[in-house]
């Protein structure tokens, strides 16, 4: 009995010491899995922040270029209207000198034609006071008045 005693709490105390060997087995492997799952954690929210982060750079950057390319079309806008006004006015200005020159042209012909008047009052003035005497200065008044 006593051979059975000592083998039981030998094997009791055998039992014993495995019992907490496995259990701060456990307790390391728990405290290394919990370390392990922290740092995945840990990772897994550096990695959402930096993609959350960059999402939002993208989103600023969209809206930028959402902006500019707005900006572009506005400013297209603008400088075709331009455009079209510069060619409305250019027309405008070459139309009014095609006017002034068409005034012009008409004063020339009209100074022309009274030159030219002139020039054969004169040349009938001077052709008359060779052949009339300078008695009928009346009637060569009258005449001059009538070719003009």
């Amino acid at each position: 009995m006593e051979a059975s005693l000592t083998e039981s709490t030998a094997l009791s105390s055998k039992s014993e010491r495995e019992y907490i060997t496995l259990r701060d087995s456990l307790k390391g492997m728990k405290s290394a899995w919990r370390a392990d799952v922290d740092g995945l954690r840990e990772d897994m929210r550096k990695r959402e922040e930096r993609w959350r982060s960059e999402a939002e750079t993208m989103g600023k950057k969209y809206a930028k270029l959402l902006e500019e390319s707005k900006a572009r079309k506005t400013g297209l806008q603008s400088v075709d209207k331009l455009r079209e006004e510069d060619a409305r006015i250019r027309h405008e200005v070459e139309e009014e000198f095609r006017e002034g020159i068409r005034v012009l042209k008409e004063r020339v012909q009209s100074s022309s034609a009274a030159s030219e008047k002139a020039e054969k009052t004169a040349e009938c003035a001077i052709n008359f006071t060779f052949v009339l005497p300078p008695t009928n200065c009346a009637h060569f008044y009258t005449l001059c008045v009538m070719l003009n």
